[in-house]
Formats: structure tokens, C-alpha cells, sequence
């Protein structure tokens, strides 16, 4: 048995500033309670019995009658096994907050049971060698004639049962065209065209002949089940024996079911779209959710665009494979290969499908290296490797699917039960997997027939290049904490093999920013030119894990630097990043390109999970350099993207959370996910809050407070108790009382944002502090039991610019992004003009931007120009929009216009890295004249305010921007506003 070596094996364990454990921290009633409570009630009525069946499938072992998998990406599919490493943690957090049995109880049958599996998997090594020396032949799927070239036959005389295509070809599409050839082979009805999904509730279908009168095709959407359908229903039944074309479109609200080019059903009351199903686990070609016969069909060029396509444009489908279109912008599977089961997309986005096939159940493999744990044979990690190098794809027999990232979840949920709970068995299970895996990176796959030998640096950087089969999420965070606890140094080599040096991580420890790039420009051998935000960001928060068991700097320099590109590079308004670009490949999971902001937020984006680890990356950071603005990150994406995740719904079907938060005007938030990586991290993070409220410095003398969030901190090492009274953020007071005895530094954080003060009083007396934005005041004293510390930080509303396009702005109160209800329809934004409104303090919230009302629960609630306002936090399916379009014409002074036009200074923007269609780089764009004048305020008298006018008037001129005539005018008409202006 193994036993705990250190004091602090997880994050920061070697660094002079360490966090407290989850148990000494416990969260009090307010916002984040709330969420936590939501998720607690998921993880009490979630049978865990299901996580083991796809385990026990593995290790040979019977599963009790009528227990089902999660379902979503947890069925069996390339990605398997990682929500149980998730659903772990969860328990492990919810148990340590308040040790309530019932997580525990669960956490421990879960281990109890992986255990029993490893075991039955390894045991069948028998002496020890291992491996099954024959790769498992794979099924010959052929192609038949098809409409353009070769088709692909489903069932009947073909092996090949269904299609399954890689989640980014569906996940958050809005408007969309499907279409395809088919040739019916019989008459059966219900079969699905595609069927794209997580379950009978949450689905989007297209069925050839729908068992109804007529037996007429059928398109539906439904998030509430077959009675919540919304329709388009066909005008006759479909022939057998001869191709028919299939289209159907959706543009906003009209979706359109075309046969043969000829609109043959049309719904213009459409609400719901793909995006609406969160990121469907299913996405099937001839299968249905609903568990209707597979189709009896032969099928040919099936695209999907990102758009609706017209009547011409689909009646040119008929002519030929692409007509006059370039083929599907998403996906274009032409079915033209030679055979096998792998569908070569032809767009150029390389989303290749999978061909499932009727399988002979067999008898169990043979590991190849003893430990191994999954809910997938240990073949589809082996072969992400030499000498088979799979991709990425839908096809479970030769694709991959970021099997180290299934890895590290698990392992990270051992390691939680272990830490959070004392599990020792947990310890016990994800050291042999640790053994197992680092076989797994240095000997390899020595089993395969084609194996030359282990696998060497350059083989490493080659697997971790690959776009999502190279996702190994945070895996090499686990095997320092391993080396920590077992003092086996193999265990830190293991965390090195995961280092990404093909490109990535040296480029970082140079800070050269390389996250996207051109064809032109594109380092390594496989890489896109944009890389996946949440492939990578892990991989950093590693790389400190890697930095604090090795001492080696260029692991912080890479980290450090790598999270400089994205904050604020990349950072949208809720601390989410990530989006397409016009010109790019139409992957919202994906990187856009340096300082774009504003035209990365047309179609989505904002990936939940990327968000969450860029978090912990940011903390990470912190407890090494110190340095506020970690921290002013962290509470950004905590408080909105994070809290705001979670639906406000009591829900227990499902996590309720959210996978893409979208950006785009007048979008709307999806909630559910099981079995997805946002579902997965939703479980952890909505169970950790308390995590970073709190810090303490390594040797005792300093406690750090990091956020405002009520809570009770036990530092049962000094002796001391902090309890943390405040509603924040939904008011902005906050009280601590502190019971324990001794001198202590106490390290109160003044957050970036303030803008009105920072007032601290102890025991009633004010502290006479330079409380600058954006730093700690410490409070150093010794203290008695019973110490008050109060503070207030007034919130203030504040406009945030995009980087690229300064009028595309978003607005804040306090650490709170407000988002503006309604949609305002086709994309476009709501325009606001609020400087006429403002006084020489420069304070919106006076009369531009004014609080409106409060909530039952809190939520002040905001208005403007009859729009209503608030929090970006509350959780719903309303539209919203988190960035409106600031039109000021002409230049205003209260009411008084001075006629001049409110021009922009050119600061050459936008300047991108890379280049975005449609748009000149460098541009022309930049602040406005009345943008430089009021970021000056506030004005402590009407002078200061008209010198700010007369000096930003002097350098338009300067610049050519202003005539002379123009500025005498603007500062004239300044000097005689000032009762306009007067507070």
C-alpha cells in the first residue's frame, strides 16, 4: 500500500503561495451556492452503475439487467470512459465540501469496481508477456455504383449497418442545408436518413418514409421529445429502387424539405435549430435514437453547409456532385473510396466519418502492458502511436479519439477520490495506470506486427501535433503528482512525453504566438493552421504541474507566455475564447487569430471547457508570480462563463450545463451535455468553488484572499477561522471575521476593475491604505478573536472595447458582464449611443446605463435606451447579446451638439496576424474623439474637462483628423457645457 509523502501533492505544492484543500473551505449561501447545490442534486440521484457497463464490457465482466450507458459521447464511442473520471471528481468534490455520506458511498463502488476491472483485464496477460500478436483483421465494406461515381450501400447485402460523423459537423450550426442522394432498398418506415442527437428527447431527424399517412419524409427537430416536434413534412411517399434527391434547409425561422430539387414541405414557424441540441453524442447517417430499423438504402454525396442553400443551388445539386456550390462548407462525404470504413471528407475541413458494421461478438483482447483501465480496448490508445499513427474519425476500429485525454480523466478522478476522500484503493488503481502508461509512451505498441521498436522523442512530438486524436487533456498534470507521492522518477518522464516540442512548446518559451497560422507559415508535420483552444490549454496547465517537480523554467516561461496570447489576445467579455473568423474552417472549438475580437463572434463559440482550464491555469500562475491580473482573469471567467454555465433549473436529467456559450447577438445558451467534455467539466466545476477563495503562503505568515464569495475557512495549522460574510457579486460589501490568535499578513485583493475606491475598515476603523486597482492591500496586525475586516468596492457600470473594432463593446457592472435581453434579429447588433448622457464624472450609471430593479434572488437588473439589462450569470434560454455596436455620430456635450462629426483616430485596426476575408489589415479603424475624452474621466472640475477636450482636439488636428475650425468649435461648445455636465 502507498501512502501520502507530501503535505500538498496537487497544483502549487512547491510554490511560495499554496491553496488551502477543498475541506477547509466551505461555501456559505449566495450565487455560487446556489449553482453548486443544482449540480449536488444531479450527482445524489445519478445512477453511477451506468459508468461501469462499457468497463466491464472491457474487462469481461456481467452488468446487472437494465442499466444503460450515459449516453452522448459516453456510449461506446471513440471517447468512452472519460465521464467517468469526471463523475469521480465531482463526488470527491461534493464530499469534501460538507462530507456528506451519499457522495462517498457512490465514489467508493465506483473505485471498487474499476479496481475489479483492471484486475480482470490484466489477469488475461497470464505469464506476463502480454499482447495479442495479430491486429484484429478489419471488416471489408465496399462500395457500390452510386448517383456521382461510388455510393455506399447500408444493410441488406452490406455489412455496413450505419455512419457515424465527428460531433464538429453538426455542433452549432444555426442555419444549415442537408442534402443527399438515396436509393431506398424497401419500403420500411421510421428509418433515418440521419439522425443527429443525444437521446429520444434531444434529437434532429430526417426520415425517408415516416410511418404516417402517406408514408411522406419527415424532417423534425425536438429538445422535449416526439410530442415537442417541430416539423416539415413531405408531400408524397418516396419510390423504392431509384435515387431521389434529399434537401432540407433552414434560414432563421423557414425550414424547407426539397425532393428532387422541388420543395415538397416548408415550416416558417421554425424556433428551434442544431445548436439547440448542445453537441450531440449521436451523429448518425441510417440510424435512429429511437431504435427503428437501421436504413435499407444505398446513399451518395451527402454535404452539409453552413447556410441555406437556395432552391437553384439545390435543383443544380441534381447536375452534378457539388452543382453550383463548392460542396458542403461543414462536411462533404462523396463515398468514392475504394472500400474499408473509413469516409474520406472532401470539404477541407478533413472531417472523416466511420462506417459501423455488424459485429461478431468474439473473444476479449489481450493487453499488451499490465494496468491498463478503460471503458475502450487498449488498442485505441496504442494505436494514436507507431506504427499505425491513427487519426482523428468516427470510426472505432482505425480512429482515434484523444485517448489520453480519456486517460487523464480517469486518472484525475482516482486521484480526487484519493486526495478528497482518503481512498486508498484510488491510489492504489491509478499508480498500476501510471505504470501502464508510461510502458505505453516509451516501449509502445510492441505487439503490432509492424513494430520497429520504442517510441522515441520525435515519434512523441509527432502523436501530440495531431488535431484531437493528440488531445491528451491535462494528462501530464497527473504524473508529477504520481512522482510526488510514490518518489518513482518514471513517473516525471512520463509527464515529459506529453510535452507538445513539434512546435508548440518552444514557440512558447520564445513567445512567438503560433496559434494560428497560414498554410504558408504552418510549422510541424500535422498541425492545422488553427489549433483546437481546449487540446492545448491542458497541456499548459501540465506544463506547471511539470515546472513544480523539475524546476525546470522553460515550463513556467512556455505556460506564462502561452496564457499572455489568450489574456487579452483572445479573451472575449466573459472570459471565453475561441470562435471562427470569416476565412477560416469553420470550427468554433478552434483558436481565431490574434487581437480578433470582434469578428470572431458571428456563429459562436466560447467552448465551457476551455474556459474552465484556462482557469486553472491562471491559478496556477498565480500562486508562482502573484501577479493580480491572474486573478482578475480568474473571477472573470468564474463569475460569468462559469457561473453562468450552469442552468438555473432544478433539473436533474441531465448536468444542465452548457457547451457553447455564444457571443453572437441575439444568442440564446443550450444546457444538458452528458457525456460531453463541457458536460464532464461542468460535474468538476460547479463542485470546486471554494478552491481559490482562499491561498496561504508556504511558510504559514500570510493568508491570501483572492475572491469575494461567503465562506468559512479552517486554517487548522495557525489555529485561525475566516468566515467571509457578503451576497457578492451580486452586492459589493463584503465582511470578514476572524477568529484565531497571532500576527498574520492578511492579503486582501483590490480588484483591476474598481474604479470608485476600496475602503477597509478594521474593527470599525478605517484603514489608511494606497488600495491601487489591480493589486492585495495587506493587513498586517496581530490578531484576536473576534477582528472585523469590511470592505467596500463600489461597482461602477464600465465599457470594455473589442481590441479590433473599438465600437463593438460590452458592458460591465462591477466584475459583472450585463447582457442586453432580446434578440434583435439577422445577426446584427443593438446600437446604443450613451455619451449625451453622461456628466463630468463619467458615470453611466447615472442617467446612460440605470438600475431598473431587482430580482427575488438579487440580480440587480439594468436598463438603457428601453433595453433591459443583467447579469450575464443568469442562466436561461432567453436571447441575449454580450456585445452591442456604440454609435455616437456627431460630437455631444449633454444636449448640445456641436455638429462636428465624432471621427475615429487611426490606430491602424484592425492589425491581425493572420489574415481575416473581407477585411483590411491594418485598417483604419480606432477610438473615437469622444472615446479618448471621456476614458480621461472623471473631471475633478469643468477646466480639467475642457483641457482633456482641447488636448485630444489639438492631437485630431495633428493627425489630420480635425480642421482647425472644427476644433475651435468642439472646444468651444466644451466650455460653455457646463451646467450640461455639472453632477
Amino acid at each position: 500500500m502507498l501512502s501520502l509523502t507530501s503535505p500538498d501533492p496537487g497544483p502549487g505544492g512547491t510554490a511560495p503561495v499554496r491553496p488551502f484543500q477543498l475541506g477547509d473551505v466551505r461555501l456559505g449561501d449566495g450565487l455560487l451556492q446556489e449553482k453548486r447545490d443544482r449540480m449536488k442534486n444531479f450527482l445524489r440521484q445519478y445512477d453511477q452503475r451506468r459508468f461501469l457497463v462499457l468497463f466491464n464490457n472491457e474487462a469481461g465482466r456481467s452488468n446487472p439487467s437494465g442499466v444503460a450507458v450515459p449516453g452522448g459521447w459516453e456510449d461506446g464511442g471513440l471517447l468512452s470512459g472519460h465521464w467517468a473520471g469526471h463523475f469521480m471528481t465531482a463526488l470527491a468534490q461534493a464530499y469534501a465540501d460538507q462530507r456528506e455520506p451519499i457522495f462517498k458511498t457512490k465514489l467508493d463502488w465506483m473505485v471498487d469496481e474499476l479496481a475489479a476491472c483492471q484486475d480482470a483485464i490484466t489477469a488475461r496477460m497470464g505469464d506476463g508477456s502480454g499482447g495479442n500478436p495479430q491486429e484484429p483483421p478489419q471488416p471489408q465494406i465496399g462500395r457500390v455504383s452510386g448517383k456521382f461515381g461510388n455510393g455506399l450501400r447500408l444493410n441488406g447485402s452490406s455489412a455496413a449497418q450505419y455512419v457515424t460523423l465527428p460531433q464538429e459537423a453538426i455542433s452549432q450550426l444555426s442555419d444549415f442545408t442537408f442534402a443527399t442522394w438515396v436509393n431506398l432498398a424497401s419500403t420500411q418506415s421510421w428509418s433515418r436518413l440521419f439522425d443527429f442527437g443525444q437521446n429520444t428527447t434531444v434529437n434532429m431527424f430526417l426520415a425517408p418514409r415516416a410511418g404516417v399517412t402517406g408514408n411522406v419524409p419527415r424532417f423534425a427537430i425536438t429538445v422535449s421529445g416526439s410530442g415537442g416536434e417541430q416539423q416539415i413534412n413531405g408531400n408524397a411517399a418516396l419510390p423504392t429502387n431509384q435515387w431521389v434527391h434529399l434537401a432540407v434547409t433552414l434560414s432563421h425561422n423557414t425550414g424547407t424539405l426539397y425532393v428532387n430539387g422541388e420543395e415538397a414541405g416548408k415550416n416558417s414557424n421554425m424556433t428551434l435549430n442544431p445548436s439547440n441540441l448542445g453537441n450531440p453524442g449521436n451523429r448518425w447517417i441510417g440510424r435512429s435514437q429511437y431504435g427503428d430499423p437501421m436504413l435499407d438504402a444505398t446513399i451518395d454525396e451527402f454535404h452539409i453547409f453552413d447556410r441555406a442553400l437556395s432552391q437553384q443551388e439545390v435543383r443544380a445539386l441534381l447536375d452534378s456532385p457539388a452543382g453550383s456550390t463548392s460542396g458542403g462548407t461543414i462536411a462533404w462525404y462523396r463515398f468514392d473510396e475504394d472500400g474499408g470504413t473509413v469516409l474520406k471528407d472532401a470539404s477541407p475541413n478533413g472531417r472523416d466519418a466511420g462506417v459501423v458494421v455488424k459485429q461478431d461478438s468474439g473473444k476479449l483482447w489481450i493487453p499488451t502492458h499490465p494496468g491498463y483501465l478503460g471503458a475502450l480496448p487498449e488498442d485505441t490508445v496504442l494505436r494514436l502511436g507507431p506504427p499505425r499513427w491513427a487519426v482523428y474519425g468516427g470510426n472505432k476500429d482505425t480512429n482515434t479519439w484523444a485517448p489520453w485525454y480519456t486517460q487523464h480523466k480517469i486518472m484525475r478522478g482516482l486521484l480526487d477520490a484519493y486526495y478528497h476522500t482518503g481512498n486508498q484503493k484510488a491510489l492504489d488503481v491509478v499508480v498500476k495506470m501510471a505504470n501502464w502508461a508510461h510502458l505505453a509512451l516509451t516501449v509502445g505498441d510492441k505487439n503490432h506486427p509492424n513494430y520497429t521498436g520504442p517510441i522515441t522523442r520525435d515519434n512523441l512530438n509527432y502523436m501530440w501535433d495531431l488535431y484531437i486524436g493528440g488531445e491528451s487533456g491535462g494528462a501530464n498534470e497527473v504524473f508529477p503528482e504520481i512522482y510526488q507521492l510514490t518518489g518513482d522518477a518514471k513517473h516525471l518522464e512520463t509527464a515529459k512525453c506529453f510535452d507538445n516540442r513539434e512546435s508548440l512548446f518552444q514557440a512558447c518559451v520564445e513567445n512567438r504566438d503560433i496559434l494560428v497560422t497560414t498554410p504558408q507559415t504552418r510549422p510541424g508535420r500535422r498541425r492545422p493552421d488553427r489549433l483546437h483552444v481546449n487540446q492545448h490549454v491542458p497541456q499548459f496547465v501540465g506544463y506547471m504541474r511539470v515546472y513544480e517537480h523539475s524546476a525546470d523554467p522553460e515550463y513556467f516561461q512556455a505556460a506564462k507566455n502561452f496564457f499572455k496570447m489568450i489574456v487579452p489576445h483572445r479573451m472575449y467579455v466573459s472570459g471565453g475564447t475561441g470562435g471562427n473568423f470569416p476565412g477560416s474552417n469553420n470550427n468554433i472549438e478552434m483558436f481565431q487569430n490574434r487581437d480578433n475580437i470582434a469578428n470572431s463572434i458571428a456563429q459562436g463559440g466560447a467552448e465551457t471547457c476551455s474556459a474552465y482550464n484556462l482557469g486553472k491555469l491562471a491559478r496556477n500562475l498565480f500562486l508562482h508570480e502573484h501577479d493580480p491580473a491572474y486573478m482578475d482573469y480568474y473571477e472573470r471567467g468564474l463569475i460569468n462563463q462559469i457561473a453562468g454555465s450552469r442552468a438555473d433549473s432544478a433539473s436533474v436529467s441531465n448536468p444542465q450545463v452548457t457547451y457553447f456559450q455564444p457571443l453572437t447577438p441575439g444568442a440564446s445558451r443550450s444546457y444538458g451535455n452528458t457525456g460531453t467534455c463541457c458536460g464532464g467539466t461542468g460535474l468538476e466545476n460547479h463542485t470546486k468553488y471554494q478552491d481559490t477563495i482562499y491561498f496561504k503562503s508556504a511558510d504559514g505568515s500570510a493568508l491570501w484572499v483572492n475572491l469575494f464569495v461567503p465562506s468559512t475557512l479552517t486554517w487548522a495549522e495557525k489555529g485561525f477561522t475566516v468566515t467571509q460574510e457578503t451576497s457578492y457579486p451580486r452586492s459589493d460589501r463584503t465582511k470578514l471575521v476572524v477568529n484565531g490568535s497571532g500576527p498574520l499578513d492578511l492579503k486582501v485583493r483590490v480588484p483591476g476593475w474598481v474604479e470608485k475606491g476600496f475602503f477597509v475598515s478594521v474593527n470599525g476603523a478605517p484603514v489608511e491604505a494606497d488600495a491601487k486597482p489591480g493589486s492585495y492591500l495587506t493587513l498586517s496586525r496581530t490578531w484576536a478573536p473576534g477582528d472585523t475586516v469590511e470592505i467596500r468596492m463600489p461597482f461602477s457600470i464600465r465599457i470594455e472595447r473589442a481590441l479590433d473594432r473599438p465600437d463593438t463593446q460590452g458592458i460591465f457592472w462591477g466584475p459583472v458582464v450585463l447582457q442586453i435581453l432580446g434578440n434583435p434579429g439577422g445577426g446584427s447588433y443593438r446600437e446604443l449611443s450613451l455619451y449625451r448622457h453622461l456628466k463630468r464624472d463619467g458615470d453611466y450609471a447615472r442617467s446612460a446605463i440605470t438600475h431598473a430593479s431587482t430580482t427575488a434572488a438579487g440580480d440587480m437588473l439594468f436598463t438603457t435606451h428601453g433595453f433591459t439589462l443583467r447579469p450575464y450569470y443568469i442562466s436561461d434560454s432567453q436571447a441575449v447579446s454580450s456585445y452591442f455596436r456604440r454609435v455616437e455620430p456627431t460630437i455631444v456635450f449633454g444636449s448640445i451638439d456641436t455638429g462636428v462629426p465624432n471621427r475615429k483616430r487611426n490606430d491602424g485596426l484592425p492589425n491581425y496576424d493572420v489574415p481575416v476575408a473581407g477585411i483590411t489589415s491594418p485598417g483604419n479603424d480606432g477610438p473615437t474623439f469622444l472615446d479618448l475624452v471621456w476614458d480621461q474621466a472623471p473631471f475633478a472640475s469643468h477646466g480639467q474637462f475642457v483641457s482633456a477636450v482641447a488636448g485630444t482636439a489639438e492631437a485630431f488636428v495633428a493627425a489630420g483628423v480635425f480642421t482647425d475650425a472644427e476644433k475651435d468649435l468642439v472646444v468651444s461648445t466644451a466650455a460653455r457645457a457646463s451646467k450640461e455636465l455639472a453632477p
